[in-house]
């Protein structure tokens, strides 16, 4: 990776990676799974809600992040243009689970994850719109013994929403995607790639290249996108089938419905009081003409 800058230690530097640690990100990493990694760069692998913070503490230089994160640091982050998590119709991974149905959680203890901030809002959003007030808990929800004899309802994300019958156990299993297509009309976005505003700004040329790798990357992704499935499969250890599924239900593309979506949700936040300012959508751009988007 060539060096646009010289002369300080931060410009020696590698540039710092964050990959979200679910199998919903592989197409976009195809080409870092199959090919060397390049010189000067480092892909490190964590949970969304870790390379949250990771970025925010500018211990990343540029990551895959959940949507929410981007809403609360949006004056310190910049997007890159046509990356997304997204999905309409059901996402499979993101799950509310629970014996009661939904209208009678008014006042139950819904249990909610700490590995991802846009899970997390979505659903307080959708019970908000609901009128319908549970109580928020948070802790660990891996399989459906972390629910046992529990009264209200758990979050469920990730690989482990995909690895486990939760039907089986529970009497209702609401997919979050499908209940915001219901809502809005719209496909629901559950991450972004973002940029640290301030490491754009002094490499403008470093963050170009990695973007183009992305674009490439995903781009082979897509094409074997069947390979990906089968090995995801094995990696997590689900039926072949359920992951052609899971799939075929994402895509990665930032476009005017996906845009569309950001704004409806940030500015739902807002308006719900689940986020305490509206965030505004500013694309990284290579010539440093940053085109923004104001909710």
């Amino acid at each position: 990776m060539s060096k646009s800058h010289q002369g300080t230690d931060d410009d020696n530097q590698d540039i710092k990676i964050g990959r979200i640690s679910y199998i919903n990100v592989d197409p976009v990493y195809y080409q870092f799974d199959h090919e060397p990694v390049p010189n000067g760069v480092q892909i490190i692998s964590q949970p969304p809600s870790v390379l949250n913070k990771m970025l925010a503490d500018k211990e990343l230089d540029i990551s895959s992040v959940s949507t929410s994160a981007f809403a609360r640091y949006s004056d310190q982050w910049l997007l890159l243009p046509d990356l997304s998590i997204a999905c309409f119709g059901k996402v499979l991974s993101v799950l509310l689970v629970s014996n009661e149905p939904f209208e009678k959680l008014q006042g139950q203890t819904v249990l909610l994850t700490e590995e991802s901030a846009t899970a997390v809002d979505l659903v307080k959003l959708i019970f908000s719109l609901k009128n319908i007030s549970p109580a928020f808990k948070t802790g660990k929800v891996k399989s459906p013994d972390d629910l046992a004899d529990f009264t209200g309802a758990g979050l469920v994300i990730g690989d482990a929403a995909l690895k486990h019958k939760w039907e089986n156990h529970f009497e209702h299993v609401w997919d979050l995607c499908e209940m915001w297509n219901q809502l809005t009309g719209l496909p629901f976005v559950f991450g972004v790639w973002a940029v640290r505003k301030s490491y754009a700004r002094k490499y403008p040329q470093r963050v170009s290249l990695i973007l183009e790798m992305f674009k490439n990357s995903k781009k082979e992704g897509m094409r074997n996108i069947s390979d990906i499935a089968r090995q995801s499969a094995d990696k997590i250890g689900i039926d072949p089938d359920l992951s052609a599924k899971y799939f075929s239900s994402m895509y990665y593309n930032m476009s005017a419905p996906e845009l569309e979506c950001l704004k409806v949700f940030f500015d739902r936040l807002y308006c719900e009081e689940i986020i305490n300012k509206k965030p505004e959508l500013i694309f990284f751009n290579p010539a440093e003409t940053h085109q923004a988007m104001s909710t």
